[in-house]
């Protein structure tokens, strides 16, 4: 049932904004949907109890596991619609693991409501994915938190309420430090959205600068020294819902490949009767059909409380490039058309490829299993 209301909701709602975003991204514009369907469909989704899927009952959610949200990722994947059933789960997970009552009430709350956006600060210039080459600085004076630095690749930060940023903090007092996550507001004095960064398919990034951006004590989030922890239970949540993502975008891939084959004749036979052709689908359905298997085992370990940050990396790099080689191969089977703008391929083909860098690039995520297993931390 979950499913089906998901896929109903996707071809109802998301399918037909395809061909509008298709035109704008041709022309140069930002791949994203214009406000009044933004609010549109984030209506529908609080008709249809598509809203707080993943947040507690205590919080007013609907608390689905995170093997029915696998689920429902795949079906948003199939789609170049950017849309996400809100609220935006990553940041959610990390708020309820480390915001305190007051917190709570000030930014998680309506957050999950839908009243505010939130975005995350972790990636810094020449910092990449090694947190202990992190730059910026947060120092205690008195009741306040000093933050210094940049933060880049910060998805909606034209629109942000208030962005968590992780920095190095020094309460002081010589007490120890390390990674922190601080909670700092958009119109906090200091903070700046110095730049917007284009980037492939119609998606756009921003980089915030913090120039001795003052914030109260009370804005830290969780303890100091110790942010890591929730960060990464932020960057665990959404490594599934990328995994399920990719199944997405591979089932469309296929979907389209086989389409092509069935209507297009080459050398007096259909292309579904090439071999190479029928090499391809039978390679990229059990490809696809492994990826959903481990995605789902790897989001009911997680609903067991165990440790699935191995499980998570190996399905990162797999299923992002599981669904590179699916719509790669589309595109081939098309042609020329599959270069064309016209087609939702080269924007599948470009999700999928920045997916491959984000929250981790494929080769520290094959370090990280590889570590884990040399080290005896798993075992298969």
């Amino acid at each position: 049932m979950i499913r089906d209301l998901a896929v109903k909701f996707v071809d109802d709602f998301l399918m037909p904004l395809e061909n509008d975003l298709l035109e704008r991204e041709a022309k140069g514009g930002m791949l994203r949907l214009l406000p009044e369907d933004q609010a549109r469909l984030k209506a529908k989704c609080k008709e249809l109890g598509l809203w707080g899927l993943d947040l507690p009952e205590e919080f007013e959610g609907v608390d689905l596991p995170n093997t029915a949200l696998v689920i429902l990722d795949e079906e948003l994947g199939r789609t170049i619609v950017p849309f996400t059933f809100p609220p935006d789960s990553p940041n959610l997970h990390m708020m309820m693991e480390a915001c305190n009552e007051e917190q709570r009430e000030r930014y998680m709350m309506p957050y999950s409501k839908g009243e505010m956006v939130s975005a995350i600060g972790i990636s810094e210039p020449g910092a990449g994915s090694d947190p202990k080459r992190m730059a910026m600085k947060a120092v205690k004076q008195g009741d306040s938190w000093v933050l210094n630095g940049c933060k880049i690749w910060i998805t909606r930060a034209d629109t942000m309420h208030h962005i968590i940023c992780m920095a190095k903090a020094d309460p002081g007092d010589g007490g120890p430090g390390g990674i922190t996550a601080f909670f700092v507001d958009k119109d906090t004095p200091g903070l700046t959205v110095s730049k917007e960064i284009r980037m492939l398919g119609g998606q756009v990034t921003y980089e915030v600068v913090l120039d001795n951006c003052r914030i109260p004590a009370a804005n830290l989030l969780g303890e100091i020294g110790k942010g890591f922890a929730p960060m990464q239970t932020r960057l665990t949540r959404r490594r599934l819902e990328m995994a399920a993502w990719s199944i997405g975008i591979a089932r469309r891939a296929l979907e389209m490949m086989i389409e092509q084959a069935n209507q297009r004749t080459l050398f007096g036979t259909k292309l579904a009767d090439k071999q190479a052709i029928q090499w391809w689908i039978a390679d990229l359905s059990t490809k696809i059909h492994a990826t959903r298997l481990m995605a789902l085992d790897c989001a009911w370990k997680q609903d067991q409380g165990m440790d699935v940050k191995t499980e998570a990396s190996m399905l990162k790099f797999y299923a992002t490039e599981m669904a590179t080689d699916a719509v790669d191969k589309s595109m081939q089977a098309w042609g020329a058309m599959g270069m064309s703008k016209e087609m939702p391929l080269h924007i599948l083909g470009t999700e999928i490829r920045t997916m491959r860098i984000y929250d981790g690039p494929s080769e520290v995520h094959r370090m990280v299993v590889a570590r884990s297993l040399l080290k005896g931390y798993w075992s298969l």
